[in-house]
């Protein structure tokens, strides 16, 4: 068995190994290594983001690729900051943020998504990857990049939209993008808790590993 700090120090290991992947994948997804980025995922991984909903690590970069060649690059910052590891089950959430500069009706726009990035790792051969991979939205703002533009929003049409990512789905919308308005989000906080339960229990060793 191993002693307490063993223990301790092959947790600290596994969290850094686990934050380094959750970096990477993101970095090589913004940077189009599309390679760097499918060995991040566990071949069974489901996903779910504003625009992918489906299960296969492969199958989701391979709709990335293609995602980014028809709307542009967005980017993103992750910070990972809470892994929890039980054997080879681990779960990582991490704040974020995507942003990205596009038009709308003919006005140049920035908007920023704060969210979090939350995912189960499983280690197989000795190495972790992605075995889920959720979007946890908080809020979300919108701005002319030249303050002296207006911002064309129908504010209408904007408020029947969920609080945590209103601007992102105003501009799918504008690009014939229907976004769920059922993901996981901070203003609804007892669908968000019945989820990170649920995470738990699979974290516990409930139903399968991936």
């Amino acid at each position: 068995m191993q002693t307490s700090r063993e223990a301790r120090l092959q947790n600290q290991f596994d969290r850094t190994e686990l934050f380094d992947l959750v970096r990477r994948e993101r970095f090589a997804r913004d940077q189009q290594r599309f390679g760097v980025m499918a060995a991040c995922f566990h071949r069974d991984a489901y996903v779910r983001t504003s625009w992918y909903d489906g299960t296969g690590g492969d199958a989701y970069v391979a709709a990335t690729r293609k995602w980014m060649s028809n709307t542009g690059n967005s980017k993103h910052w992750v910070f990972p900051a809470f892994a929890q590891v039980q054997g080879h089950r681990a779960t990582i959430e991490s704040p974020a943020m995507i942003f990205n500069r596009a038009r709308l009706e003919d006005i140049e726009i920035d908007f920023q998504v704060f969210c979090r990035f939350f995912s189960r790792a499983v280690r197989e051969d000795g190495d972790w990857k992605l075995a889920s991979f959720h979007v946890l939205f908080e809020r979300d703002v919108m701005g002319p990049t030249l303050a002296s533009d207006p911002l064309p929003i129908d504010r209408q049409l904007l408020d029947t939209m969920r609080p945590s990512y209103k601007f992102l789905t105003y501009i799918q919308r504008s690009r014939g993008i229907r976004v769920n308005q059922d993901l996981l989000g901070d203003d609804r906080p007892d669908q968000l808790a019945e989820f990170h339960a649920g995470e738990d229990r699979w974290l516990a060793g409930e139903g399968p590993v991936s």
